[in-house]
């Protein structure tokens, strides 16, 4: 059996052939026309926010960091169990990374961010990450962050890096209202697919006009540029096809739930490996399965991926190297992170999509218990 590690959700051609018959015939094919305009309203609605549409989650990051005052040289905290992108897009609006530690749940330490905030007097930022899918502890951090920035005397901003996130939440809160700002990806390995894109949440007016100047190069109107922009504006054929995964996006969740749930329940019963928490009361969009090699045992990860492999089943060691172990970075690591150093290496991401069968399920798990007792 093959199974490829992801497969996204896409709407069939018939779905999108009419609107992009349309937008081929009259020319409106990006610059905030019609259906860019209908998707920021639409996901607005969704997550009970503002949004505004871009051509990458990064993008999203580096503008919402600029918006919101992010001086050149202030620090900005973030996990460094994370897609490199995070500290690229910090980099990139002038931050510089201070690298905090995990929990056993993968997302950022509340503790360690707490001892960060206290030890750096000139943070600008914190970027905390929904890992996974799986939200972050988003109350008790914006309590941590609004505690220093009352001490300093000053706004620390807020941002959550909800790449892997978007229909994911909380006891009935959606993720997308967190912080200052929340930002999403909409590329091809997520959930809420738009092929590649971005999108910014916000319930702040004044971050939305902002970004909506600096994706058009800072331009407000007639030429003219009141802010530091880029070109990160997302066209009208990205903008349709996240419409019609917008229209299911329930039935995806839902149906990844499920799915989820039934891998798990497997994986715990029939083998070795560890799973992170779903805690009770969390929808998680499950935008990667991670399995965890047992405590101890981190050198037989590379050797079960390598079995999988033979075995037709593609697999990621998402995230690692964690980012402060990555070359470019090495020179913003100012201390040992063991949790992060062990957890990043006994990660295996395995397969898992929307439409996953149980027969791929259970042949992944039969694949996992051989390797167990191949390589033990």
């Amino acid at each position: 059996m093959k199974i490829p590690l992801i497969k996204p959700d896409l709407p069939a051609f018939d779905e999108v052939r009419e609107p992009f018959e349309e937008i081929l015939a009259n020319g409106r094919i990006t610059n905030f026309g019609r259906y860019v305009n209908q998707f920021e309203t639409e996901t607005g609605q969704y997550l009970g926010t503002r949004t505004v549409a871009v051509s990458s989650g990064t993008m999203g990051l580096i503008f919402t960091m600029s918006a919101l005052g992010l001086e050149p040289g202030q620090k900005v905290i973030l996990p460094s169990f994370t897609f490199v992108a995070t500290a690229q897009a910090a980099r990139y609006a002038g931050g510089l990374p201070v690298f905090a530690e995990i929990d056993d749940d993968l997302n950022i330490s509340v503790e360690d961010l707490e001892r960060l905030l206290d030890q750096h007097e000139d943070v600008g930022a914190v970027i905390a990450v929904h890992m996974y899918g799986l939200p972050a502890k988003a109350r008790q951090i914006e309590e941590v962050v609004d505690r220093a920035s009352k001490r300093r005397g000053r706004k620390i901003s807020l941002i959550f890096d909800a790449a892997h996130a978007f229909g994911a939440a909380v006891d009935g809160e959606r993720v997308g209202g967190f912080g200052d700002a929340e930002v999403f990806s909409l590329s091809v390995t997520k959930l809420l697919v738009t092929v590649e894109g971005g999108l910014v949440s916000t319930r702040d007016e004044e971050l939305i006009r902002k970004i909506r100047c600096m994706r058009n190069y800072g331009i407000l109107s007639d030429y003219n540029s009141h802010y530091a922009g880029l070109n990160g504006k997302m066209s009208e054929f990205h903008a349709i096809v996240g419409l019609r995964n917008l229209a299911r996006i329930d039935e995806l969740v839902a149906e990844r739930q499920v799915r989820a749930r039934c891998f798990r329940e497997k994986v715990a019963k029939n083998t070795g490996f560890g799973l992170a928490c779903w805690p009770t009361g969390v929808i998680h969009t499950f935008k990667d399965f991670t399995i965890l090699v047992p405590d101890g045992e981190n050198g037989r990860r590379d050797h079960v991926m390598a079995f999988l492999a033979e075995n037709g089943i593609e697999t990621r060691a998402y995230f690692y190297p964690p980012v402060h172990e990555q070359a470019f970075f090495t020179q913003y690591a100012d201390r040992p992170l063991p949790k992060t150093e062990t957890l990043s290496r006994r990660v295996i991401t395995l397969p898992f999509h929307t439409s996953i069968t149980e027969q791929e399920i259970d042949y992944m798990v039969e694949m996992l218990i051989r390797a167990e007792k191949e390589i033990a």
